[in-house]
């Protein structure tokens, strides 16, 4: 019995069901049938045409009909790796040792780690010290090995005039990619949006220096000692409170939030200033904690936040930004200062004049809390 021809236009494959050669497995839904040559065929509805069905006897009938004489078909045609097992050793292994020392090697020819980021966008007049004033709230600029100056490159056309795009190099590689998150498509200088920069991780083309040229004893000595005083910039604490940098870089110093006339003239003015600081902070980041340092000059006030990224984007919003008329500052806690609050009195002036301001909001609640006659009730608050 040879194998059915496709069926025609005018016939589909539920005319099968009337012919009893045909046979539906009901596990595909396909119908199938056996010709005279033993082969099992299936139909592709598809495509309309029969073809032969998997079958390991027909695949074996197929091999032995090109298999070659005196070649095992079931042995593997490459032996396969044996595989060493991984160990952890103190002593490297003799086995192998060119091997390792060719990864060693290949190691000690390593990139060194790419530490600089290059910026277009820079406005013409900027200096080395104000591009070095935005890119340190990322981390410590390199400093030159010579010189002492910070590594940051301007540069400038045939006539000498900066083309504005420069390189900054930081000390460690972490700073690349934070660089890049919280300055790239920022102003320069805030509140002008014609002066916004674009930052990424700077490319440099491979220089092959001449087999001669090695450095000094002398010369490594200063560059081991500079390298040293960079680290220790980086140092905020010993060892023994090592935990106090990563608090520090969560806290943010604003100044020139207010005035001390301003606090002794309104009492209720401490409470405010916190709540607006805090409302306007909580936008970057949970906010943990807001300090008001009316014992200290420079109208202080600290946020503390839960997590690095938002104090750094706070730096970012605030500084240089206006508020109530004036001009505040913002950076990060350096660890180091001590700012002043009520409630930590050491003389007895400071004493005196907690006892005085004490009175003054007592003589406040007493007229019913309410503004003084020329208070005009504006909102002075810039942003």
């Amino acid at each position: 019995m040879s194998a059915p021809p496709p069926p025609s236009k005018d016939k589909t494959p539920a005319d099968f069901a009337s012919d009893s050669r045909y046979t539906l497995n009901k596990e595909t839904n396909k119908w199938s049938y056996v010709g005279d040559d033993g082969v099992c065929y299936e139909y592709d509805e598809s495509l309309a045409a029969w073809f032969p069905m998997y079958d390991e006897d027909l695949i074996k009938q197929q091999q032995s009909a090109y298999a070659i004489e005196g070649v095992d078909e079931s042995e593997p045609a490459v032996q396969p790796r044996q595989k060493k097992k991984r160990v952890y050793t103190y002593e490297e292994e003799n086995e192998g040792n060119s091997n390792n020392n060719a990864k060693k090697q290949k190691r000690d020819t390593a990139k060194r780690p790419n530490t600089s980021v290059y910026v277009t966008g820079v406005p013409p007049d900027a200096t080395i010290e104000e591009i070095k004033e935005v890119f340190t709230k990322c981390g410590v600029i390199m400093e030159d090995l010579e010189s002492g100056q910070p590594k940051i490159k301007i540069y400038q056309d045939a006539e000498g005039r900066p083309k504005g795009d420069a390189l900054v190099t930081y000390f460690k590689e972490e700073s690349v990619p934070l660089a890049i998150n919280l300055l790239d498509d920022a102003e320069f200088r805030l509140g002008e949006p014609s002066t916004r920069i674009r930052v990424q991780q700077a490319v440099f083309t491979e220089k092959q220096l001449p087999a001669d040229k090695k450095k000094s004893q002398a010369n490594k000595n200063k560059t081991k000692k500079r390298l040293h005083q960079l680290q220790r910039k980086l140092d905020w604490v010993d060892e023994e409170t090592g935990k106090k940098a990563e608090k520090f870089n969560k806290i943010v110093i604003l100044k020139n939030m207010y005035t001390q006339q301003e606090l002794d003239e309104d009492p209720t003015l401490l409470l405010e200033l916190k709540e607006d600081v805090r409302e306007e902070c909580e936008k970057l980041g949970e906010v943990t904690n807001v300090i008001l340092y009316d014992k200290s000059p420079g109208g202080v006030i600290s946020v503390r936040f839960m997590e690095q990224k938002s104090a750094e984007a706070c730096v970012l919003l605030m500084n240089n930004r206006y508020f109530a008329g004036r001009q505040i500052s913002a950076e990060i806690y350096d660890g180091k200062t001590r700012y002043e609050k009520s409630g930590a009195r050491t003389t007895e002036e400071d004493d005196e004049n907690e006892k005085a301001r004490l009175e003054r909001y007592a003589k406040w609640l007493e007229q019913g809390g309410g503004g003084s006659d020329d208070d005009d009730g504006g909102d002075n608050n810039e942003s």
